[in-house]
């Protein structure tokens, strides 16, 4: 594994927290045959309901879905609601909040009664540090993707590949960026070819980070916190450049907007990994196992990735896996050290909100 922020394949990939999505949708509660979803909303969520209502179809069980904004959000839903959640959808910093809460929100995931994930993800995929509690696996690997820019081509009449690229001044009042401090601040780091992990333990080095935040500041009119805001910048023309995750531009394009370009800068991007997890206290927990290994299964992974237009780490992928904008194998990926980063969060998201003052 790369000690640089980056995939040596594609020059990206500094993993970090997906984000964000669509308000709490769905309602709580359900009986004993009902098996109660959460995760991040929009075409994820969707995409990841396909495959386990092809499971209920041939079950006595039903699925019900309820999405939260965001991380933070899907944590105190749980929370809030003891035995109200069977299976959540976290992404890497998920995983990692969980983790350091004082009360368990997942439970240890049995991978013994998951064959399909141990036969079909890649090895590097299973044993990543926040899937893994105390030797014990707390969570599945789903799908992991990239945080690059789009653009509107029609609005731009040269080809934008870099981060240095937003910052030209004719994207004064224009630009569009991700409202997330250590998000941000990763693709900062990628941009002056540094390392966010390396930043957490040098003060010089991530005054350089604060720089180069507040330069790709200057030309922004607003930050987005859900992925649904982004695509509506874009196809609303409100920006001609986003920040933005790759799967959504793709399924952007998908709806005739194909003038909108997605971009893996040349300098690199961070990267995220969203995961299923047991919700601890589950009453249905052999059931959920099932359900899992339903999901894990190759075919329904290849179709999830296909829709949700993301990787997914599995043993010799489809070329059209291979063929999306930021696909990378595991073994290319850097992942953050969250046992640097976690601590500092809150006093990095304090620094953000006064690089968004400036």
């Amino acid at each position: 594994m790369t000690d640089r922020n980056m995939v040596t394949r594609r020059k990206a990939l500094a993993t970090i927290g997906a984000g964000s999505l669509a308000g709490v949708a769905g309602c709580l509660g359900g009986s004993s045959s009902t098996l109660r979803f959460l995760g991040f909303g929009g075409n994820t969520q969707e995409s990841q309901m396909e495959i386990f209502e092809r499971w209920a179809d041939d079950s006595e069980y039903e699925i019900e879905g309820t999405s939260a904004g965001g991380t933070t959000e899907m944590i105190s839903m749980i929370q809030q609601n003891p035995g109200e959640f069977d299976i959540v959808a976290l992404n890497d910093t998920g995983m990692a909040q969980a983790a350091a809460e004082d009360e368990p929100i997942l439970e240890p995931i049995d991978v013994d009664d998951v064959p399909n994930y141990t036969d079909n993800i890649r090895d590097g995929a299973q044993d990543l540090t926040f899937l893994v509690e105390d030797g014990d696996t707390i969570g599945l690997i789903r799908e992991n993707g990239a945080t690059g820019y789009a653009y509107n081509t029609e609005l731009v009449d040269r080809e934008l590949t870099s981060w240095d690229d937003i910052k030209d001044d004719e994207f004064d009042g224009e630009l569009a960026l991700l409202d997330r401090a250590v998000d941000r601040f990763s693709n900062c780091a990628v941009a002056i070819d540094a390392d966010i992990n390396d930043a957490a333990d040098d003060e010089d080095l991530f005054e350089d980070v604060i720089d180069e935040a507040e330069e790709q500041n200057e030309n922004c009119f607003s930050y987005w916190s859900d992925g649904a805001t982004s695509i509506q910048y874009l196809r609303q023309e409100n920006a001609t450049v986003c920040e933005a995750w790759g799967g959504r531009v793709l399924a952007l394009q998908e709806d005739g907007y194909d003038h909108i370009e997605y971009v893996m800068p040349e300098e690199g991007a961070m990267a995220w990994t969203d995961t299923l997890a047991v919700v601890d206290g589950t009453e249905n927990r052999e059931t959920v196992h099932e359900l899992l290994d339903f999901t894990y299964e190759r075919e329904n992974l290849i179709d999830m990735s296909d829709a949700m237009n993301y990787t997914v780490q599995i043993e010799d992928p489809p070329e059209e896996m291979t063929d999306l904008p930021d696909y990378a194998p595991v073994e290319d990926l850097a992942f953050r050290d969250w046992s640097k980063i976690l601590p500092l969060q809150d006093e990095w998201s304090e620094q953000f909100q006064e690089v968004k003052q400036t």
